[in-house]
């Protein structure tokens, strides 16, 4: 896994992401009938926090997940003084 890079230093996923945040806020300012920058502010809050969620969507919708879960509580409980949690 040392050699890959992320898709977020490709310059065409970096300005989708910018063009949807942008119009986002722009939709959701312009749909006020008196804009403020509360609402701006407010737009822009809900705005990110959608576009965060996305990138959750794919680790969430993973086969993987439940594997990665289980190790993780494997390797938490092997503690010194833990019990096991999945005895296999």
């Amino acid at each position: 896994m040392a050699g890959t890079r992320s898709p977020l230093r490709d310059r065409r996923i970096l300005a989708s992401l910018a063009f949807v945040a942008i119009s986002s806020v722009f939709c959701g300012v312009a749909s006020v009938e008196d804009p403020s920058v509360s609402v701006g502010l407010l737009s822009a809050a809900v705005t990110a926090l959608g576009m965060v969620g996305l990138f959750f969507i794919p680790a969430a919708a993973s086969r993987q997940l439940p594997d990665v879960i289980r190790r993780r509580s494997r390797s938490a409980a092997a503690a010194p003084g833990a019990a096991d949690p999945d005895p296999r």
